[in-house]
């Protein structure tokens, strides 16, 4: 009986153990109806299941600018940025004037964010000028679509109080315009975008470029931005390419995290992406050859490992 009790102790204390070493990380994501929750579920999953000794959740947020500061207060071990928001961040500029968060740290670049100004196709709004005195949706507080517009608007000549902006989130955006409420969607993501498809498949809408001498315009103030395309044939009724501009999708993490836990994610990462292929069409897009294009801060020192091994970092 004593053995037999020895025996189930140990088992115990040993189980307890194995628990105990798991660390249990938490990636933010985006809204239920954007790009960032479906891809960062994906990578959450593939950090569960072949990442040993650790775990992975995802969370819902508004995004870029508050996944930057749930990092910050610890209370994120991932986040899905823009490369603005973290360029941004890093350096303790714009919306993060006074809220500098040093300890950011680049993972890798996933794939492209075209800027997306959606309208509905009787409307008499056609280029970008044309959207001043508008109802815009812009996105939720504090959330990328925000700094982003703001940023674009700068460019303009204009400012926020030169239209009737509606801060909020991608659904709820996509409520409204189909409601009638706003003239405009306002999105930064992957394309295709479900809430886009979604209002498309109630009303006619139609897309707005960024083009010509304001893309460059923008390009010159901000770098981090770059030209982008929304291909002919992503929503339904868009028989053309519309030119706009994109802001890359950052997968980023702090300085807390160690070298060998980094590494051993972006290798796990890297060597499933069949998981986030099939999680969203925006998958396909991650790769290893792309994974440092558009990069605004520094590397995390288990990224910099990686990469170099690869070859992609010199």
């Amino acid at each position: 009986m004593k053995k037999v009790f020895l025996v189930l102790l140990l088992v115990l204390i040993f189980s307890t153990f194995c628990f105990a070493a798991e660390q249990r990380l938490i990636i933010g994501t985006g809204g239920l109806a954007g790009t960032y929750y479906p891809l960062g579920s994906a990578i959450a999953s593939i950090i569960t299941d072949f990442v040993d000794e650790a775990s992975c959740d995802a969370q819902t947020s508004a995004a870029g600018v508050e996944n930057a500061r749930l990092l910050k207060l610890g209370d994120i071990d991932f986040g899905l940025v823009q490369t603005s928001a973290a360029y941004q961040a890093f350096h303790g500029e714009k919306v993060f004037e006074g809220d500098q968060i040093k300890e950011l740290r680049g993972l890798a670049i996933l794939y492209p964010q075209p800027m997306q100004i959606v309208v509905a196709e009787e409307s008499d709004i056609y280029t970008f000028e044309d959207l001043v005195g508008k109802r815009v949706g812009i996105g939720a507080p504090a959330s990328g679509e925000e700094v982003t517009f703001k940023e674009v608007i700068g460019v303009a000549g204009h400012t926020i109080e030169d239209y009737a902006p509606h801060y909020i989130s991608l659904a709820e955006q996509a409520s409204a315009f189909k409601d009638r409420n706003i003239d405009m969607m306002w999105i930064v993501g992957g394309l295709p975008i479900s809430a886009i498809l979604d209002v498309a498949s109630v009303r006619d809408v139609r897309f707005i470029p960024i083009d010509g001498a304001f893309k460059e315009a923008i390009i010159k103030e901000y770098p981090y931005h770059a030209p982008g395309l929304i291909p002919a044939g992503t929503y339904p009724g868009q028989d053309e390419d519309v030119e706009t501009l994109a802001s890359p999708a950052y997968l980023v993490t702090t300085s807390r995290l160690s070298e060998d836990l980094v590494y051993n994610i972006l290798s796990a990462m890297f060597d499933h992406l069949d998981v986030l292929q099939r999680a969203h069409a925006q998958g396909k897009n991650v790769t290893l050859e792309g994974a440092l294009v558009g990069s605004s801060i520094p590397l995390h020192p288990g990224a910099e490992k990686y990469y170099k091994e690869k070859g992609i970092l010199k």
